[in-house]
């Protein structure tokens, strides 16, 4: 078994969350994959892999379509190798072959990844689902009755028409890759990330990807594997202080279970009980999702975290709506300066500890609004109302985890406990953080 896995990762790319840079197939042909704890799917764009290239791939008699908070794709399951390479302080023995690896191929979308080449899933194996259409195939002469070549639509607007297709076949588990990874014994059941921003950090409009990945403001790590403290196997240069711990309360996503918010020294504001249908639906009144730039907020607790701005300085408010307003019309944020301008008081988040006790996470107003977002310059305000049609529940996304490492450790699963994450200072926090 490999000790740990440190790979390099990036904001460089898709601009509003990490990816990671993994080969596929006997060509080793290599993409840049969003890390998405929100998702347990590795999908993979057509532009980055060829399965007519590539001797190491199966092709299977499944085919999924996979709907988020935002965007759609479908594709068909097929099994190939995936390489992980390693960061240079680790020789060529910790490069990680995993042979029959399950992914698909993405053949027809409704989302744009922005600039990367796919998704890696972090997530576990109940989000991963796929449906079995041999009968269908077959009953249609086509033989062998494979989902590649992709026998379906390809057409964007007939996505809505595929998933009601494949619902009325037969629905299969697909084993997500870090989980397949873990199965295998090749690295132990977790993984961490070192995380420094939600949005990429820009200066000049005209860098070109080369530069925005040399920032270290751009940069983080993925480890893969490691002993449960992760005081050991390099870990301890990403790392300062003492880790917090918080429980995962469900495996539908990394659901935990969210007590109270806080502004600055305000009084701390209770979600709502959660009803018994958006329980089955969302699986606690929170998740943990690197895949989401923002922190996406319960209506109610939206409104009342507005409103305890309003309450400190009513200027934020009205900044934060303006960004809104600006951000709506021309997918643009304000000036620095204007937010540079005010007082902006941390927001704390509670969170249910192992045995019972409470964890605080705090996310300062450089992660929430971060400077130099996207474009030179400009800043981006990163607290979002509930998502249309989403249970009433809030998704703690990467401004939460920035300048922080988090062990998402799932060893112990078992007996109705789903593991827990345990959160650090990340190391140069304090010398790494500049707008």
């Amino acid at each position: 078994m490999t000790r740990a896995l440190h790979l390099p990762i990036t904001l460089a790319h898709a601009k509003g969350a990490y990816t990671v840079r993994l080969a596929l197939g006997s060509e080793r042909r290599s993409g840049n994959f969003v890390l998405d704890t929100g998702s347990s799917t590795l999908a993979v764009l057509p532009h980055v892999y060829d399965p007519t290239e590539d001797s190491s791939h199966a092709p299977t008699s499944w085919a999924q379509e996979v709907s988020y908070g935002a965007g759609r794709w479908a594709g068909p399951v097929l099994n190939a190798q995936v390489h992980f390479e390693a960061l240079p302080m680790q020789d060529q023995a910790h490069c990680v072959q995993l042979d029959a690896a399950p992914f698909s191929l993405v053949q027809a979308t409704a989302q744009d990844l922005h600039g990367a080449d796919g998704l890696f899933g972090l997530a576990y194996t109940g989000l991963n689902k796929a449906h079995d259409m041999q009968a269908y195939l077959s009953e249609r002469g086509i033989e062998p009755p494979l989902t590649w070549p992709w026998p379906f639509d390809r057409e964007d607007e007939n996505l809505a028409d595929f998933e009601t297709l494949i619902e009325q076949q037969p629905r299969v588990a697909v084993t997500p890759l870090f989980t397949a990874l873990a199965n295998a014994g090749r690295v132990e059941n977790r993984f961490a990330l070192l995380l420094r921003r939600p949005l990429v950090h820009v200066e000049d409009d005209s860098a070109d990807p080369a530069l925005l990945v040399a920032d270290p403001r751009n940069q983080g790590v993925l480890v893969l594997g490691g002993s449960a403290r992760q005081d050991g196997d390099h870990a301890h240069s990403l790392h300062e202080g003492d880790f917090d711990e918080i429980q995962l309360v469900d495996d539908l996503y990394y659901n935990v279970d969210l007590i109270a918010l806080q502004v600055g020294d305000a009084p701390r504001i209770q979600p709502p009980p959660l009803s018994a249908a958006d329980q089955r639906r969302g699986g606690s009144d929170a998740f943990l999702d690197t895949g989401c730039s923002f922190v996406i907020l319960e209506n109610s607790l939206y409104d009342a975290v507005l409103a305890a701005f309003d309450a400190f300085d009513p200027r934020l408010r009205a900044t934060a709506e303006r960004f809104q307003q600006a951000f709506a019309q021309h997918q643009q944020g304000i000036a620095n300066a204007d937010v540079d301008a005010l007082d902006w008081p941390d927001l704390h988040v509670w969170l249910r500890a192992p045995g019972g006790g409470e964890t605080r996470l705090s996310c300062t107003h450089e992660h929430y609004w971060p400077r130099n977002a996207m474009q030179a310059g400009q800043a981006y305000f990163l607290l979002m109302r509930q998502l249309p049609r989403w249970p009433a529940q809030s998704i703690l996304g990467l401004p939460l985890l920035a300048e922080k490492y988090s062990v998402f450790d799932r060893s112990e699963c078992r007996d109705g406990d789903c593991g827990r994450v345990r959160v650090a200072k990340a190391r140069g926090a304090d010398a790494a953080w500049s707008n």
